[in-house]
């Protein structure tokens, strides 16, 4: 069952690929033409639907590998009280923590990418003016910014709390 805080994050996951859509699109477009209502119209609008679904599906994907949303939000708050409930088997948050720590390296592929891509953007800013310059480099600054200082300090975090749990079973 996904509550407020879950449709709001599939709604936050929806509007960044839409967004992340709609500007690959009018980037890789305005190359080759301006940057028009038509173009974006055209172009725009179903890229930008097509990453909100990919965005909320993405974002489903991860909620069914941790084994729900439920479950997902549970390891989370884990790792932010950094403790398990000595109520939890070891059958079920031993999985649960991993599946938190597995997600250090999607953490630093963003920041990666987020940094490629700003210095791609910075080095078409001659063929996208100032204002899609301007909105690309803040895309890709947030999508670095949410990898490294959300995404890999949380993995670290359940990593660490695995370790310490599964030593304290030893």
């Amino acid at each position: 069952m996904i509550d407020e805080a879950g449709r709001l994050r599939l709604i936050g996951a929806g509007a960044a690929g839409a967004a992340f859509g709609v500007v690959l699109v009018v980037l890789v477009l305005s190359s080759w033409t301006p940057a028009t209502t038509t173009v974006l119209v055209v172009a725009g609008i179903p890229a930008g639907a097509a990453g909100a679904a990919i965005g909320v599906v993405t974002t489903l994907r991860s909620w069914r590998a941790a084994g729900g949303y439920e479950r997902s939000v549970a390891a989370q708050r884990w790792v932010a009280d950094n403790r398990v409930p000595a109520d939890v088997p070891a059958e079920v948050w031993i999985p649960m923590l991993q599946a938190q720590a597995d997600r250090e390296g999607a953490g630093w592929g963003k920041v990666v990418l987020g940094t490629l891509w700003i210095a791609m953007t910075w080095s078409m800013r001659d063929q996208h003016g100032p204002l899609v310059t301007t909105l690309l480099i803040g895309l890709w600054i947030g999508m670095a910014l949410w990898g490294g200082v959300v995404v890999v300090p949380r993995a670290r975090a359940a990593r660490t709390l695995l370790r310490e749990r599964v030593a304290a079973l030893s």
